[in-house]
């Protein structure tokens, strides 16, 4: 193909729902068409990129899901029980499927709104000369204002669960993503920031956490304060990295896809895009 090496996805999903707040267009179906549409894309765009597309799903799925699914990939069960242990498992699936480090594998969440251009645009970005030193990228890019112009890529501090790697770096990262996931709170904004040799936590969020539940054991709530510093102590300390392993993220402006949740929509023609991707299903 490129340097950017051949694409595997691993869109990981869930049958069930939270309590979220949803714009009114939102559904897991319609990500889920919407991401179709960037796969036939890429197909149709660059047929050497051969995508490899691996529908991870905790649990079951709705049949109008499902069936897509194994229209247009690989569905896999798992029975994960929470967004945190099915995330670890597919940073996993990267080295227990052996993909070439070459490569590149994208983790996607099932609430995403893509844009058609969206996985052009990131394996373009990937085999880009000048993206060689960034092992990270991320289709949910900069919250500035769509000019209608193709996506600008360049470095940015953070991002959320839905976001590419080169599998090398993945699979040499794989404990810190594991030690980051398990620390508390928003994990992922303190694995993009411990990957880039940047410290997380100041010495007061070290030692105050969110309050455990009410009614929690005191013995209980001290062993988890307790578990959580130390958690948050090594967090820390796996941040100071050596400059070769400091990794870059990369991100477009504007964004190529968007968390379907209010407050988090990224700027751009996201009804339009939903749409175009709820004819898939007519």
């Amino acid at each position: 193909m490129n340097d950017a090496g051949r694409l595997h996805v691993v869109y990981r999903s869930h049958g069930g729902e939270n309590a979220k707040d949803r714009p009114d267009w939102y559904s897991k179906l319609l990500g889920l068409q919407s991401f179709c549409l960037a796969v036939q894309a890429l197909r149709e765009q660059r047929p050497a990129a051969d995508p490899e597309v691996v529908f991870l799903n905790d649990g079951p799925i709705p049949p109008e899901r499902a069936d897509l699914m194994a229209l247009w990939g690989d569905p896999v069960t798992i029975h994960a029980g929470s967004n945190r242990r099915s995330y670890l498992t597919g940073v996993g699936l990267a080295r227990r499927r052996g993909w070439a480090a070459g490569d590149l594998v994208l983790l996607a969440e099932d609430d995403y709104l893509w844009r058609p251009e969206a996985l052009v645009s990131l394996v373009d970005a990937a085999a880009d000369p000048r993206a060689a030193g960034a092992d990270y990228l991320t289709p949910y890019g900069e919250a500035v204002p769509d000019d209608g112009l193709p996506a600008r890529w360049a470095p940015l501090e953070s991002t959320t669960s839905t976001f590419a790697a080169r599998v090398g770096a993945l699979r040499e990262d794989e404990r810190l993503l594991q030690l980051c996931a398990y620390s508390g709170g928003n994990f992922d904004h303190t694995t993009c920031l411990t990957l880039q040799g940047r410290a997380r936590f100041s010495p007061r969020e070290l030692v105050e956490h969110h309050p455990p539940a009410p009614g929690t054991p005191a013995w209980k709530a001290g062993a988890r304060a307790a578990y959580l510093t130390a958690l948050r102590t090594a967090v820390n300390l796996r941040s100071v990295r050596r400059p070769s392993r400091r990794r870059t993220l990369l991100g477009p402006a504007p964004a190529l896809a968007t968390h379907m949740e209010t407050g988090w929509i990224a700027p751009g023609p996201w009804e339009r895009v939903a749409a175009d991707a709820a004819a898939l299903g007519r």
